[in-house]
Protein backbone atom coordinates (compact mmCIF):
# COMPACT_ATOMS: atom_id res chain seq x y z
CA UNK A 1 0.00 0.00 0.00
CA UNK A 2 1.01 3.50 -0.96
CA UNK A 3 1.44 6.03 1.39
CA UNK A 4 -1.31 7.98 -0.22
CA UNK A 5 -3.37 5.24 -0.10
CA UNK A 6 -2.65 4.90 4.20
CA UNK A 7 -3.05 8.75 4.13
CA UNK A 8 -6.24 8.63 2.19
CA UNK A 9 -7.83 6.06 4.51
CA UNK A 10 -7.18 8.03 7.47
CA UNK A 11 -9.79 9.98 9.60
CA UNK A 12 -7.74 12.91 9.47
CA UNK A 13 -6.70 12.94 5.77
CA UNK A 14 -9.64 11.14 4.29
CA UNK A 15 -11.20 14.67 3.02
CA UNK A 16 -8.40 16.07 1.35
CA UNK A 17 -9.06 16.45 -2.48
CA UNK A 18 -5.85 14.09 -4.27
CA UNK A 19 -4.06 17.64 -5.16
CA UNK A 20 -4.26 17.99 -1.33
CA UNK A 21 -3.61 14.44 -0.68
CA UNK A 22 -0.26 14.83 -2.93
CA UNK A 23 0.76 18.16 -1.35
CA UNK A 24 0.10 15.95 2.04
CA UNK A 25 2.59 13.60 1.02
CA UNK A 26 5.35 15.51 -0.47
CA UNK A 27 5.51 17.39 3.24
CA UNK A 28 6.44 14.04 5.33
CA UNK A 29 9.47 12.33 5.33
CA UNK A 30 8.77 8.39 6.03
CA UNK A 31 11.28 7.30 9.40
CA UNK A 32 12.09 4.17 11.41
CA UNK A 33 12.23 3.70 14.61
CA UNK A 34 13.93 0.85 17.19
CA UNK A 35 11.90 -0.44 19.75
CA UNK A 36 12.08 1.74 23.21
CA UNK A 37 13.24 4.19 20.59
CA UNK A 38 10.75 7.60 21.24
CA UNK A 39 9.47 9.31 18.03
CA UNK A 40 9.21 12.45 20.61
CA UNK A 41 8.84 13.44 24.03
CA UNK A 42 6.09 15.19 26.69
CA UNK A 43 6.79 18.99 26.78
CA UNK A 44 8.96 19.30 23.17
CA UNK A 45 7.73 21.58 20.51
CA UNK A 46 5.28 20.13 17.98
CA UNK A 47 5.87 20.79 14.80
CA UNK A 48 5.45 17.31 13.40
CA UNK A 49 2.48 15.10 12.94
CA UNK A 50 2.80 11.34 12.53
CA UNK A 51 1.28 8.52 10.63
CA UNK A 52 2.06 5.33 11.88
CA UNK A 53 2.84 2.88 8.78
CA UNK A 54 4.08 -0.40 10.78
CA UNK A 55 4.58 -1.28 13.86
CA UNK A 56 3.62 0.22 17.04
CA UNK A 57 3.85 3.12 19.28
CA UNK A 58 2.67 4.03 22.51
CA UNK A 59 1.70 7.09 23.38
CA UNK A 60 2.06 7.85 27.11
CA UNK A 61 2.31 10.24 30.29
CA UNK A 62 5.84 10.17 31.60
CA UNK A 63 4.51 8.65 35.28
CA UNK A 64 6.47 7.33 37.99
CA UNK A 65 6.90 4.06 38.63
CA UNK A 66 5.85 2.96 35.01
CA UNK A 67 1.93 3.14 35.98
CA UNK A 68 0.49 5.36 33.14
CA UNK A 69 -3.15 4.03 33.59
CA UNK A 70 -3.67 7.21 30.04
CA UNK A 71 -0.99 5.00 27.71
CA UNK A 72 -2.37 3.81 25.06
CA UNK A 73 -0.85 2.04 22.45
CA UNK A 74 -1.38 2.43 18.26
CA UNK A 75 -1.26 -0.49 16.25
CA UNK A 76 -3.17 -0.07 13.11
CA UNK A 77 -0.92 1.66 10.35
CA UNK A 78 -2.96 4.84 9.49
CA UNK A 79 -3.23 5.85 13.19
CA UNK A 80 -2.29 9.63 13.25
CA UNK A 81 -0.28 10.63 16.70
CA UNK A 82 1.55 14.58 17.36
CA UNK A 83 -1.42 16.15 16.83
CA UNK A 84 -0.58 19.04 19.18
CA UNK A 85 1.72 20.03 16.10
CA UNK A 86 -1.79 21.32 14.99
CA UNK A 87 -3.30 22.73 17.87
CA UNK A 88 -2.45 26.22 19.14
CA UNK A 89 -0.46 24.89 22.13
CA UNK A 90 2.07 23.31 19.80
CA UNK A 91 3.55 21.22 22.36
CA UNK A 92 3.56 17.42 22.91
CA UNK A 93 1.48 16.22 25.88
CA UNK A 94 2.45 12.75 25.54
CA UNK A 95 5.74 11.02 24.52
CA UNK A 96 5.52 8.57 20.99
CA UNK A 97 7.65 5.77 22.39
CA UNK A 98 7.90 2.67 19.95
CA UNK A 99 7.31 -0.79 20.82
CA UNK A 100 8.33 -2.87 17.94
CA UNK A 101 10.66 -1.63 15.11
CA UNK A 102 8.71 1.12 13.71
CA UNK A 103 7.50 3.24 10.43
CA UNK A 104 5.83 6.49 10.36
CA UNK A 105 5.22 9.19 7.82
CA UNK A 106 6.76 12.37 9.61
CA UNK A 107 4.67 15.21 7.97
CA UNK A 108 5.42 19.46 8.94
CA UNK A 109 2.37 20.45 10.51
CA UNK A 110 2.84 24.12 9.28
CA UNK A 111 2.90 23.24 5.36
CA UNK A 112 -0.36 20.66 6.52
CA UNK A 113 -2.02 23.71 7.94
CA UNK A 114 -1.53 25.92 4.80
CA UNK A 115 -3.18 22.98 2.23
CA UNK A 116 -5.90 22.91 4.93
CA UNK A 117 -6.59 26.34 5.13
CA UNK A 118 -6.65 26.39 1.06
CA UNK A 119 -10.44 25.19 1.08
CA UNK A 120 -12.11 26.04 4.31
CA UNK A 121 -14.80 23.50 4.76
CA UNK A 122 -12.14 20.80 4.29
CA UNK A 123 -10.14 22.47 7.10
CA UNK A 124 -13.79 22.50 9.21
CA UNK A 125 -13.34 18.91 8.34
CA UNK A 126 -10.32 18.09 9.34
CA UNK A 127 -10.48 19.90 12.64
CA UNK A 128 -13.98 17.89 13.55
CA UNK A 129 -11.57 14.73 12.61
CA UNK A 130 -8.99 15.61 15.31
CA UNK A 131 -11.77 16.72 17.82
CA UNK A 132 -13.10 12.90 17.32
CA UNK A 133 -9.59 11.86 17.86
CA UNK A 134 -9.01 13.57 21.39
CA UNK A 135 -12.67 12.33 22.28
CA UNK A 136 -12.02 8.66 21.37
CA UNK A 137 -8.66 8.95 23.35
CA UNK A 138 -10.36 10.73 26.00
CA UNK A 139 -13.43 8.30 26.53
CA UNK A 140 -10.02 5.06 26.59
CA UNK A 141 -8.54 7.00 29.42
CA UNK A 142 -12.09 7.28 31.12
CA UNK A 143 -12.58 3.83 30.69
CA UNK A 144 -9.18 2.76 31.69
CA UNK A 145 -8.88 5.22 35.25
CA UNK A 146 -12.77 3.92 36.34
CA UNK A 147 -11.25 -0.01 35.48
CA UNK A 148 -8.17 1.49 37.81
CA UNK A 149 -10.89 2.16 40.60
CA UNK A 150 -12.80 -1.02 40.25
CA UNK A 151 -9.82 -2.86 41.10
CA UNK A 152 -9.32 -1.10 43.46
CA UNK A 153 -12.47 -0.73 45.55
CA UNK A 154 -12.57 -4.25 45.17
CA UNK A 155 -8.93 -5.00 46.11
CA UNK A 156 -9.06 -3.18 49.44
CA UNK A 157 -12.02 -2.63 50.40
CA UNK A 158 -12.35 1.22 50.48
CA UNK A 159 -16.14 1.69 48.55
CA UNK A 160 -16.58 4.82 50.52
CA UNK A 161 -13.71 6.53 49.50
CA UNK A 162 -14.92 6.25 45.80
CA UNK A 163 -18.48 6.87 46.43
CA UNK A 164 -18.20 10.63 44.85
CA UNK A 165 -16.21 9.12 42.04
CA UNK A 166 -19.07 6.77 41.47
CA UNK A 167 -21.56 9.67 41.04
CA UNK A 168 -19.41 11.66 37.86
CA UNK A 169 -20.80 11.40 34.65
Amino acid sequence: MTIAQVLKKTSLFKLLSDDQLKAAVQLGQAKSFEPDEEIFKHGQEAKTIYVLLDGSVCLRIDAPEELDPMAETLLEPGSVFGTEALAKANMYNVTAECVTRTKVLAMDSAGLQEIIRQEPLVGIEVMAELVQIYLNRLNYTRTAITNLFRIYKSQTDKSKVFDVYAELP
